[in-house]
């Protein structure tokens, strides 16, 4: 096989700027990375859905990639029609179910109070619901009260506004600063899909946030939640 069209130079320089900050732009290089991996996998999806066009079997198509039969069917067709090509959407398109709950509960709030955008304690708030899985577990057991940790962060919302808002209501930078670093903490924890509690870890690294603050007021530290992760582990997120 010939050289790549890119290297690590093209990545670096791509990534690289004067007036970065060496942490973001290590959160940059994070985000890339990630990028890349979707990348890849559409690469490998669009070959094996040419080599099914011109006649390969599952098997023939799991032997050349490693794998049996079975993977490569459950890999590549997953209900999907042939031909279908995911989608790409940035960090969501890694998001598990827990964390597009959390997202969609935020969003729900902000909607719901009139807020212009999605803060931080909207993520709070989402992160909360029992539906989040692991975030609302974690919660449970290291925070004073779920639900004074809920009525702290709606506090910190302020009053509602007269009514309801309709569309599309856009992430405040430190709700996106926090999505970011979640992908960050689910590479180090070598998950392949961002989770619920991946989101809460991110948000408790920005402790100047909003949302970080309730829940340090209502004794949610970093070291509490890791501990009880590493207590309660899953096998796969």
């Amino acid at each position: 096989m010939e050289e790549l069209p890119i290297d690590l130079e093209q990545l670096i320089s791509f990534i690289d700027r004067p007036e970065g900050e060496p942490l973001r732009l290590l959160t940059d290089a994070v985000i890339a990375s990630g990028r890349l991996v979707e990348l890849g996998d559409d690469l490998v999806d669009h070959f094996v859905q040419r080599a099914r066009q011109a006649g390969a079997s599952w098997a023939d198509i799991g032997q050349s990639i490693g794998v049996s039969k079975q993977a490569a069917q459950k890999r590549f067709v997953s209900g999907r029609p042939a031909g279908f090509r995911r989608s790409r959407r940035g960090l969501f398109t890694r998001f598990d179910t827990s964390a597009r709950v959390t997202v969609k509960h935020a969003v729900q709030v902000a909607h719901d109070v009139g807020s212009p955008e999605i803060t931080t304690l909207h993520l709070v708030l989402g992160l909360n619901d029992p539906r989040a899985g692991r975030s609302s577990s974690a919660l449970a057991a290291v925070t004073r009260s779920p639900d004074s940790l809920a009525e702290a962060a709606r506090d910190g919302l302020g009053e509602p506004r007269a009514s309801s808002t309709t569309g599309h209501i856009p992430f405040a930078d430190d709700a996106k600063k926090v999505l970011e670093l979640a992908l960050r903490e689910a590479i180090h924890s070598e998950s392949r899909n961002i989770g619920s509690e991946h989101i809460l870890l991110g948000l408790l690294r920005d402790e100047r946030s909003p949302g970080a603050m309730v829940l340090g007021q209502q004794g949610v530290s970093r070291t509490a939640v890791e501990a009880w992760l590493d207590e309660n582990p899953i096998n796969d997120h």
